[in-house]
């Protein structure tokens, strides 16, 4: 094969060569194999062609996670246009501003959707309900002919996909992707993971986030199937869908995982969910002692960014415990290093800022050049975060380096104020920032939401914290709150905890 053929479209084309019958898709009601799949991509590529939309053109989707959502997205790899992923969790403003930056030619929409487009230029709005007329308009795109028209001969680097980021720091940026990228991220993540044909994936996160995206391109990669779940399911329809289509692996996070705990989630004496995905680096929630030991279920972890196509990083969980806070080893087809602002590399122990490369790596951000120079300029994907590696190549999170809190000349590495909080049996939740303070420049605030009948004062919490870290890292404010702002993979969003007031109140015993 001609490397530059590599992409999700020649992947899917090996699976439906090599195991056509084989399920590629489960969606509701509807169970598409791999060669109906192919097909229906074919021929929604044939209609976007049609449309006027070919190599460059943008397509917007704003849908819920499914069949639709996949075929749009190959088909529009296989022709070269650029599907733009966007967030349906946005303010309306929002997407208006990430139309204004795309500039679709069309938006493939679900109705309930339709008010966040009340503000944006996204072209041609074309409606699909998926859940609830699953033999209307999209259904006729996918499986009617739409002439015999030659396809472009394409170069997989060509973007495939823009996934705008989260916007911490600022607007959101649209980090372009390309099919050889998202392929390369599916094969590395597939291998690591030792996925076979047998995987069944049951996808929880979003596919405009690259945790999703990534977790549904392994599924291409091995021959898996990937199970959706509607937007609607609740926890127990989640639990009840894993079970009945016999789920494999998930990456459902703590927030979706708590819940089961009380569903009786072992039937029979089996948990179908062989491997579970949670976070690394930022301390261990005790949801995953709970399904390793309770559920024989197995917990990994990893880091990655949307610039490197998902998880560059994977650990183990005996791993996590040895090592905590550690993000693991890297993938199979990414070099991570630890850089210095000048772009040195630092040794063992020394922190710096992590820095990945390999095929996996974003092509750049769409139309902002000063942005990707920044982030691409040292040859390394420069990710914002600080950390470190040891000498068997074991890197470790610090933190975001627009987090980093700085207190009367000392560095505060949120993640470290958070793992004191994580062993805590009261603790749901908890997360801190920096706060302004006139004696120090800056001060640790803590917010903590505290389980269902539990209590804990701030004199508890800062007689906890005495002998676990430094003086200067304890948090100086404690508030109590019923819950915390997260993005769609439970990252926590520190930028809105510390924009809220800092009052006498909250103030921690010292």
């Amino acid at each position: 094969m001609d490397a530059r053929d590599f992409s999700l479209n020649t992947l899917l084309k090996a699976c439906s060569t090599q195991h056509a019958n084989r399920l590629a898709i489960v969606d509701g009601t509807q169970r598409l194999t791999y060669a109906e799949l192919d097909e229906r991509v074919e021929r929604t590529a044939r209609w976007l062609l049609a449309k006027g939309v070919g190599p460059g053109n943008r397509a917007a989707l704003l849908l819920t996670d499914g069949a639709p959502f996949v075929t749009l997205l190959l088909a529009c790899g296989r022709i070269g246009a650029i599907a733009v992923l966007l967030n349906w969790r946005l303010a309306p403003a929002e997407i208006a501003w990430v139309a204004s930056n795309a500039e679709p030619a069309l938006t493939f929409a679900n109705p309930r959707f339709m008010a966040l487009l009340a503000e944006a230029n996204a072209g041609e709005v074309i409606a699909i309900d998926e859940a609830h007329d699953p033999h209307g308009q999209f259904e006729n795109i996918a499986t009617s002919p739409h002439g015999a028209r030659p396809l472009p001969d394409l170069k997989s680097e060509r973007p495939l996909y823009m996934m705008y980021t989260s916007g911490t720091t600022g607007r959101p940026k649209g980090c372009l992707q390309s099919g050889s990228a998202v392929a390369a991220s599916a094969l590395g993540y597939a291998v690591r993971r030792g996925f076979t044909r047998e995987e069944r994936l049951l996808s929880v996160n979003p596919l405009f986030h690259v945790v999703g995206m990534q977790q549904v391109a392994a599924m291409l990669a091995c021959g898996g199937c990937s199970v959706f779940a509607g937007r609607d399911y609740d926890s127990g329809a989640m639990l009840d869908l894993l079970h009945r289509e016999a789920c494999t692996t998930t990456s459902a996070f703590p927030t979706i995982c708590f819940p089961w705990q009380t569903m009786k989630p072992v039937r029979g004496g089996v948990m179908p969910l062989t491997n579970y995905t949670g976070g690394a680096g930022m301390g261990r929630p005790q949801i995953y002692d709970f399904i390793e030991r309770d559920w024989d279920a197995r917990v990994v972890g990893g880091y990655g960014q949307t610039e490197v196509c998902g998880f560059a990083t994977f650990i183990d969980y005996p791993e996590m415990i040895l090592h905590p806070r550690s993000i693991g080893w890297t993938m199979p087809h990414v070099e991570m290093t630890v850089l210095d602002p000048d772009g040195n590399h630092l040794g063992p122990g020394e922190e710096g800022e992590i820095c990945l490369r390999g095929p996996s790596v974003m092509l750049g951000y769409w139309r902002n050049p000063d942005a990707s120079e920044a982030a691409l300029g040292h040859g390394w994907l420069r990710t914002g975060d600080l950390g470190t590696m040891d000498a068997r190549g074991l890197g470790y999170l610090l933190g975001r380096a627009k987090e980093l809190i700085k207190t009367g000349g000392e560095n505060v590495y949120p993640a470290e104020v958070d793992a004191v909080f994580a062993d805590m049996p009261e603790v749901a939740d908890a997360g801190c920032c920096g706060v302004p303070d006139k004696q120090w420049g800056e001060a640790v605030k803590a917010f903590v939401v505290l389980k269902p009948g539990e209590t804990l004062t701030r004199e508890e919490i800062t007689s906890r914290f005495k002998s676990k870290i430094a003086g200067y890292k304890r948090p100086r404010y404690i508030e109590f709150v019923e819950s915390l702002p997260r993005d769609p993979i439970g990252k926590l969003l520190r930028r809105e905890l510390s924009a809220r007031p800092v009052t006498q109140d909250q103030c921690a015993p010292s």
